[in-house]
């Protein structure tokens, strides 16, 4: 079964949806049920449908656990972006690695049922991510590669300087949920992918003050790409 993790701007997918609550040890996800071509796909929207959750307060571990649960194999999420090099706002991107580690999540964090070390060389699935440039291309949609995101925790943007430390760590995209989503699949061992959307400018390289506004107004305008993306990925993958 195949999981869309939707973030800012991003709080449905299609329109007779089924919602359940799954409950784990580390508490309630919900999670939504559409169907595709008589396939079911889960629809997760991080921040909650009406975006009452900041990253900060999500409940991760809830989320991926109850994936895991009901029986999801794979995961393509989509992440708003705040742009640090080479893309622009607009630009939708194919995520080829992530830093992490300012935003630690893990589901062994004790010595209870072992401690277990995940080795994240490849951290996202290959079939995967060539499956969505063929869609891509199929589809003539610029889809950008080389996307390096890494998580900030948020919930207020970066300041300048940290947006010059975090270039020089090798990140070309800051977001403020991928860290956390992305260690815990690695853990779950769920296929992944993930696709990042340029929402603005990162602080110093932007020209007006940031805003969340503007953010879901950018994710919103790249909707209609969204969806064609995940038509076509449901299409080849289910």
């Amino acid at each position: 079964m195949i999981a869309i993790i939707g973030g800012s701007g991003f709080y449905s997918l299609g329109k007779k949806a089924k919602d359940h609550k799954v409950s784990t040890k580390y508490g309630k996800a919900v999670l939504s049920e559409v169907s595709f071509q008589d396939e079911r796909v889960i629809f997760l929207p991080r921040h909650g449908k009406s975006h009452t959750l900041p990253p900060h307060k999500i409940n991760y571990r809830a989320n991926i656990r109850a994936l895991e649960k009901i029986g999801v194999t794979g995961v393509l999420a989509f992440y708003a972006c705040g742009v640090m090099s080479k893309y622009k706002p607009g630009d939708i991107i194919l995520v080829d690695d992530f830093i992490g580690f300012l935003t630690p999540a893990t589901f062994y964090d004790n010595f209870t049922g072992g401690i277990k070390h995940v080795d994240f060389t490849k951290p996202f699935s290959s079939n995967m991510k060539d499956k969505l440039m063929e869609v891509a291309s199929v589809n003539r949609l610029k889809l950008k590669k080389g996307g390096i995101m890494i998580a900030t925790p948020g919930p207020r943007f970066e300041t300048k300087s940290e947006v010059k430390l975090l270039k020089k760590l090798g990140a070309n995209l800051v977001n403020m949920t991928c860290g956390y989503e992305m260690s815990l699949l690695g853990e779950s061992e769920i296929d992944f992918a993930a696709i990042a959307i340029g929402s603005n400018y990162a602080a110093g390289i932007s020209k007006k003050p940031l805003s969340t506004a503007e953010n879901i107004k950018v994710m919103r305008s790249a909707r209609g790409k969204i969806n064609t993306l995940i038509a076509g990925f449901l299409e080849e993958v289910l």
